[in-house]
Parts: C-alpha cells; sequence; structure tokens
C-alpha cells in the first residue's frame, strides 16, 4: 500500500503554489479600470488597454490643480497573498517609475502597500522582489511600518500607480505579474 501511495504522489503533480496575472497568454486585465488625480481636481490623464499580449498603461501626469497621479486599478477580488514571498513582473515602460499597489481599503485615505518599479527605457526587464520589500503608505506618504506577511492577507485589489510628483508622459507595458 505505501508503494501505491508513493507511485500515486509521484504521478500527480503538487498544486500550483503561484498566482499569476497573465495580461498577454489570459488576456487578464479587462476589468481593470483607470482612476486619475480629476477625481480631486487634477489634470492627469491616463488610458489603458489589452494589445497583443500586454497591459498597456500610458498617459502624462499634470501636478497642476494639486495633481500628480494616474493609477490603474484591477478588480476587487478580496484576495489572501500572504502565503506568497515574492512577486515577479515582465515589463518595459518609459517616461516615468511607477508602483505595483496591494489595497486592504476601498477609501483612498487608508493604508496600501506598494513597491516602486524603474523605468526601462523601453526595454523588456524581469524583475523579482521580495514581498518585505513593499512599504505601507497613506496618500503616497511612506509610513514607518515594518511590513510582513499578515499584512498580504485580505487584500481587496491590486493595481498600478504613477505618482513620482514629476510632469510628464508615461508607458507602461506588462507582459504578467506573478506571485510566488
Amino acid at each position: 500500500m505505501t508503494i501505491l501511495l508513493i507511485i500515486i504522489n509521484m504521478l500527480i503533480p503538487p498544486p500550483d503554489s503561484s498566482y499569476t496575472i497573465d495580461f498577454g497568454e489570459n488576456k487578464s486585465g479587462k476589468e481593470w479600470v483607470v482612476v486619475v488625480d480629476g477625481v480631486m481636481g487634477g489634470l492627469s490623464s491616463s488610458t489603458s488597454l489589452i494589445a497583443d499580449n500586454t497591459l498597456s498603461f500610458k498617459g502624462n501626469i499634470s501636478l497642476e490643480n494639486n495633481g500628480g497621479f494616474a493609477s490603474l486599478r484591477g478588480p476587487k477580488n478580496d484576495q489572501d497573498y500572504s502565503d506568497y514571498t515574492k512577486l515577479e513582473i515582465r515589463y518595459r515602460s518609459k517616461g516615468q517609475a511607477f508602483g505595483i499597489r496591494f489595497l486592504k481599503y476601498e477609501q483612498f485615505f487608508m493604508p496600501y502597500l506598494k513597491k516602486s518599479f524603474t523605468e526601462t527605457s523601453w526595454e523588456w526587464t524581469t524583475v523579482t522582489v521580495s514581498l518585505d520589500e513593499f512599504k505601507e503608505y497613506i496618500l503616497n506618504n511612506e509610513r514607518s511600518k515594518i511590513v510582513d506577511a499578515n499584512d498580504f492577507k485580505d487584500i481587496s485589489r491590486m493595481g498600478l500607480i504613477v505618482s513620482n510628483k514629476k510632469e510628464g508622459d508615461f508607458e507602461i507595458e506588462i507582459d504578467y505579474i506573478k506571485l510566488f
């Protein structure tokens, strides 16, 4: 009987211990929505679309009228990411750095987790970061809290944000985001 169980375990692959948002192959991202600083009077603009094999997010950041951000928010899906330790992203970008955000709350004034990624001069790159590199923010101000696995429980949604207090155009293309 023990030998039979060993053989069965060898034939049945273990469950996938990763979570992937694949904007290319699976065309994930159709439900992602743009939110810009116009909600508070700003003049920034942006658009998103699912291109051939990527999610494209581009626009212009304006600091006029107390503006300065453009974001792309994934669908509300209430996920627990606390079992994952790393995030991998394949992307290219130009014009501005951007952040990946994990939001626990729908209210803009509540804390969220963010990790910034540099612009790549439109060269494709794959970056892997530890989730403990994410920082807690409130209203784009970094907090002193140390982030741990428990902070990745009960995540309402994931998103992207350009909020570097820098005017100008930006363009980001993402192939996939993977947590493992």
